[in-house]
């Protein structure tokens, strides 16, 4: 059976003790990390500095909560030399950061395809320099013990497009980080995408949302919006999936939306009286 976390996107403003204290308190094995104390830049905080990193990753360990993975906003949107080794050096530094507390993932994005009227062939080449900027950042992670995961996002959210970055050439140890919301909002189910591209999951988010198209999102309490999250639970119960299953609400992006003291609690209650009423079937593929 998969684990649970939340991603501190939904906290954006806690500290580290807060992220612990929330933790600990809703029941959660982890968390992943994308903002501290307001702050996306992870490497400017002090928390994860070298000289204060293994203080940091001390306070998680003493708790017995997981860092699961380290949330960057690394992209590939633009693929020439200058701008992937802008990419690389994120990694760098976010690879250092996850290595220090004990994570084994980095999130990065493939970004938005370049928009307008392209030939095949014009598409072929920029997946082609997506890939090479995935396979670079990877190649640093992995000098760190990390493995990158590519969110299911931007121009990336369908199986299909997963397959078609893959095919040119991303390098085996790369991992998904299966966002449900975004695979669902374009018209795919649970069963299909696990289908094509599940043996390749490491990690995934769940939320819900009233609405989910390609054009709209409106968030909504965890079994309160029209996301099929029994069906997903099933599917990765039935996959055999034992990783991460991490609540990732908006709260930093859209702060309209419920306080992480509401949101967050309610997403461990709901999953473990649904993960409770599912039988463990499954076996990892």
């Amino acid at each position: 059976m998969f684990s649970l976390g939340f991603s501190t996107l939904g906290c954006p403003d806690y500290s580290v003790d807060q992220v612990i204290d929330l933790a600990r308190g809703s029941g959660f094995d982890g968390v992943e990390i994308r903002l501290i104390r307001g702050q996306v830049e992870l490497a400017q905080l002090l928390e994860f500095s070298d000289e204060q990193i293994a203080d940091t990753r001390g306070r998680f360990d003493r708790a017995g909560v997981d860092v699961v993975c380290i949330d960057t906003s690394i992209r590939f949107s633009e693929t020439d030399a200058d701008a992937q080794r802008a990419q690389v050096e994120l990694a760098r530094h976010n690879s250092r950061i996850a290595e220090g507390l004990g994570a084994p993932f980095l999130r990065v994005f493939g970004g938005a395809l370049p928009a307008g009227p392209r030939s095949s062939a014009d598409r072929r080449r920029h997946l082609a320099g997506v890939a090479r900027g995935l396979n670079l950042v990877a190649g640093v992670a992995a000098e760190s013990g990390i493995t990158v995961l590519l969110e299911t996002h931007d121009d990336f959210c369908t199986s299909a497009a997963v397959d078609e970055l893959w095919s040119e050439g991303v390098r085996d140890d790369v991992g998904l980080l299966w966002d449900t919301l975004h695979t669902y909002r374009f018209g795919e189910s649970p069963e299909a995408t696990w289908a094509r591209i599940g043996d390749r999951v490491r990690h995934v988010h769940v939320k819900d949302a009233h609405a989910a198209t390609p054009d709209h999102v409106d968030f909504a309490l965890t079994g309160e919006g029209v996301v099929p999250i029994p069906e997903i639970v099933a599917t990765l119960v039935d996959g055999g999936f034992n990783g991460y299953v991490d609540f990732e609400w908006e709260k930093a992006w859209h702060p309209e939306i419920e306080p992480p003291e509401v949101a967050i609690p309610h997403f461990a209650r709901y999953m473990a009286q649904l993960t409770a009423s599912i039988p463990s079937t499954g076996a990892r593929q």
